[in-house]
């Protein structure tokens, strides 16, 4: 059963429109609203819990896509088709780029809906995958500043109670997260966990963990480039499905390595977060990176870029950045050396020892647009009574 949401232009093109969901035979139920695709944010809630998002527009165009990509920013898992007489080859290339996968020309063709709806049941059919939400970190070059961002994102999220958060330091070279969060050692690292993968459970992976507050842990990295490139994809995903059901966030700092295993971990992650910074070598390596994630078949929606150490004198300003990526930039972090050099000497994150600071106040707004409200699993009440904790996080101020 497909649970489908028609913004159609008329009482007449809905009716069409429905006559082509009936002629594909496959099941679905329906709810439709009249306007354009202007009114998408009005339907916002209700959209979020479909499976496909159908949009009958005669006036669609290249530039008129911001409200079909915020919509499918909000909902990674919605498949969105667009109808509109004659699409131009600019509104599909365009269409493709925001996360759209299937732009059809009035009337739409009977069997383009049909093999439609057949790909979008065969998704829904496939196992579920609960649990919570994972994210990927990606540096577009060395040196973005992709950790920092990381470790600062985890204690972010981790200040609030009701929320347990993992953190996976997928390094390739040194693997410095843990000293960055808690400035001592982890008692074990990914290395040591895959070693006994066979052996993975929830006890063996407790073991492995580092423990930094009673709800935030951090899976180390290898440390060493010579272990890291024995890792193997398998054993990721395996940890990867332990691990969903028992944290409500997870963070995958994947760094700018591509290969076997952080591709795989990109595979299985809701969201992939690339940043980047005013400077023409990161936006090379963005540029080819945002062309392999396409190759890679995920859609434009999955991907936010942010911009860090963001300098709004720069040459390279915002719509610079924009025009030379195409794509728009999601959230930019300011620059604050000071704060940043003051916590990196202190081996404490920036979130907890400058915590009014215009940065750790970034940081917060770029937790609530990666794990937006709603996108995580709701724990059940008697799951929080049974909780505990230990030691209560310190809390970020409101609205960060």
């Amino acid at each position: 059963m497909i649970d489908i949401f028609l913004i159609a232009a008329s009482i007449e093109n809905a009716q069409c429109i429905v006559a082509r969901l009936e002629g594909s035979g496959i099941r679905y139920r329906l709810r439709t609203a009249y306007g354009s695709v202007r009114q998408l944010g009005t339907h916002a809630r209700v959209i979020r819990n479909a499976d496909l998002l159908i949009v009958d527009d005669a006036n669609l165009n290249a530039h008129g896509l911001d409200s079909v990509e915020a919509t499918l920013a909000g909902a990674p898992a919605l498949d969105c088709m667009l109808v509109t007489p004659a699409p131009s080859t600019a509104l599909v290339g365009a269409a493709m780029r925001v996360g759209v996968r299937h732009v059809l020309s009035w009337p739409p063709d009977p069997q383009a809906v049909a093999a439609a709806l057949v790909q979008i049941g065969a998704k829904s059919r496939a196992p579920e995958r609960r649990g919570g939400r994972v994210v990927s970190l990606v540096s577009s070059k060395g040196g973005s500043g992709t950790t920092l961002i990381a470790v600062n994102l985890a204690c972010a999220l981790a200040a609030q109670r009701d929320r347990r958060v993992l953190m996976i330091d997928l390094s390739q070279h040194f693997a410095d997260a843990s000293l960055l969060m808690a400035n001592r050692p982890p008692p074990m690292t990914l290395a040591d966990l895959c070693s006994r993968n066979e052996q993975l459970d929830a006890a063996l992976f407790d073991a492995c963990a580092m423990h930094v507050r009673a709800n935030l842990d951090l899976l180390a990295g290898a440390g060493d480039p010579l272990k890291a490139a024995e890792l193997l994809p398998a054993q990721l995903e395996r940890i990867l499905a332990l691990v969903r059901d028992r944290y409500d966030a997870v963070l995958v700092d994947v760094g700018q390595s591509l290969n076997p295993l952080t591709i795989r971990a990109l595979d299985h992650s809701d969201a992939i977060c690339m940043v980047v910074r005013q400077n023409p070598l990161y936006l090379h390596g963005a540029r080819r990176m945002l062309d392999i994630f396409r190759e890679l078949g995920h859609p434009a929606g999955k991907v936010r870029v942010v911009v860090n150490q963001y300098d709004k004198n720069s040459r390279i300003n915002l719509p610079t950045l924009e025009r030379t990526l195409g794509t728009r930039i999601a959230h930019q972090l300011p620059r604050d050396d000071q704060q940043v050099n003051d916590a990196l000497i202190r081996g404490v994150p920036l979130v907890t020892c400058a915590r009014d600071s215009a940065l750790a106040h970034g940081i917060g707004l770029l937790a609530k647009m990666l794990w937006p409200v709603g996108a995580e699993r709701r724990k059940s009440r008697l799951g929080r009574l049974l909780q505990t904790w230990p030691d209560q996080p310190r809390q970020l101020k409101p609205g960060m």
